[in-house]
């Protein structure tokens, strides 16, 4: 049986299922209904279980954002103003990442694992020249800065996550590391669905990308609770 405690992360995944279950079944009312409860419900589960800290209130302020870029992105392929909701959407979301990145780096600056290994800093200049050499020549014009940004923006989020290997203990760095990972996946299969359409087909593209955001989000939450501890 549910425990009350984790009420809100039980209808968390109830909207979980059901979004998941809309993009595989392609029903446009289930997903306007579920997926703005993702985050109300992961937000609520973390307010509920954090600490208040400066930590956890980047978190939490990142789960808001999220949750304002999940429902521009509702409307990014609908009406005259499709274009406008897709960079609120990503305007959102980038925010989601800068919060991120400046709790993550709260713990080391950058004078933890990255300054002691710089070497780790390629995997995410390589993401990031890849990511823009795929995308650039089918970006409309007004969508190249935001999205080249974008993707400098999540690359150093991802790094600023690497930096806190052995500053933190290894479980919450882990969940971490898996969740900012997946966040850079779901990203980039968002990118390639959008813009790469005519040459690249990506199977069930609104299944993977949800599967793994949603994923990335749960595990950043529980990395950070893990992190930061439970309060009492």
């Amino acid at each position: 049986m549910l425990r009350k405690e984790n009420i809100f992360l039980g209808l968390f995944l109830v909207a979980t299922v059901l979004n998941l279950l809309a993009e595989l079944t392609y029903n446009q009312t289930l997903t306007y209904i579920s997926k703005p409860l993702l985050m109300i419900f992961l937000g609520l589960h973390f307010l509920t279980h954090r600490k208040k800290n400066r930590y956890t209130n980047l978190i939490l302020t990142g789960l808001f954002f999220a949750f304002l870029g999940d429902v521009f992105l509702l409307f990014k392929n609908q009406g005259d103003s499709q274009v406008l909701f897709f960079l609120l959407g990503l305007g959102s979301f980038l925010i989601t990442q800068l919060c991120y990145c400046w709790a993550f780096l709260g713990y080391a600056n950058w004078n933890g694992f990255v300054k002691k290994q710089p070497w780790v800093i390629l995997p995410f200049i390589l993401f990031l020249i890849g990511n823009t050499y795929l995308l650039w020549g089918d970006l409309p014009a007004a969508f190249r800065l935001p999205v080249f940004i974008y993707s400098l923006v999540i690359a150093s989020m991802a790094m600023s996550c690497v930096n806190l290997y052995k500053a933190i203990l290894i479980r919450p760095f882990q969940y971490l590391l898996v969740g900012v990972l997946l966040f850079m996946l779901s990203d980039s299969l968002i990118g390639v669905s959008q813009f790469k359409k005519a040459s690249l087909t990506v199977p069930y593209a609104g299944f993977l990308i949800m599967a793994t955001y949603i994923a990335a989000q749960y595990l950043i939450v529980k990395g950070s609770l893990e992190l930061e501890g439970k309060k009492k």
